[in-house]
């Protein structure tokens, strides 16, 4: 059964503090196989599943997201977009493995947000897990 491990909001960037307006969330689905899900923040539009054809290619499956969403945001140029991208990764997701090149992405504000401390009830055991 799959389960999310990782989300990215992204969004324009506050022009005066830290801040973002959300945009679209897209969610990492992982289980026997990863998919991405981009769904709309402020309409309706039908979630885009974007699938990696390898592990290692979640990466670039995220990269298709964000080019669906902004358009050209992904070409080389020194100009910032305005455009922020808030990563959440939980504890066994597997864009975390990929997050030294995701903070390369030069042109986009980049939040990285890890889960500090958790608790989850499992079914397995029939006893909460807390972690660290």
């Amino acid at each position: 059964m799959a389960s999310v491990s990782a989300f990215v909001s992204m969004g324009p960037t506050h022009p005066n503090d830290t801040g973002f307006s959300p945009e679209w969330i897209c969610e990492l689905w992982e289980g026997d196989r990863a998919k991405w899900v981009l769904r709309s923040v402020r309409t309706t539009k039908r979630p885009k599943s974007f699938s990696p054809e390898a592990p290692a290619k979640i990466l670039d499956s995220l990269k298709d997201a964000i080019a669906l969403a902004y358009p050209g945001a992904l070409e080389k140029s020194d100009v910032p977009l305005g455009i922020s991208l808030v990563i959440v990764t939980l504890e066994d997701s597997s864009l975390k493995k990929f997050m030294p090149r995701l903070r390369k992405l030069g042109r986009f504000d980049i939040h990285e947000a890890s889960v500090s401390w958790s608790r989850t009830f499992s079914g397995w055991s029939g006893d909460w897990t807390t972690s660290p």
